[in-house]
């Protein structure tokens, strides 16, 4: 999943949230060191060829879901 179809598939799902829609900016507004981190995560595991795409996608789920993330 390369970084335009994560930003489509995030603007394909914010719009249909029934609540919380800006919790996220929110939270980095008031964290800008968070968003920062998260940032640089996200790049790492873009750029970091040595695992599938699919695969770091499904790490980067089950780890949101076991700390109850509903992202």
């Amino acid at each position: 999943m390369g970084l335009l179809s994560k930003l489509r598939a995030y603007a394909d799902v914010l719009p249909r949230a029934k609540r919380n829609r800006t919790e996220i900016f929110r939270l980095y507004a008031r964290r800008p060191a968070l968003g920062l981190g998260v940032g640089a995560m996200e790049t790492a595991e873009l750029v970091a060829g040595k695992v599938d795409m699919r695969l770091k996608a499904l790490a980067s789920l089950k780890t949101s879901s076991r700390i109850g993330c509903p992202f």
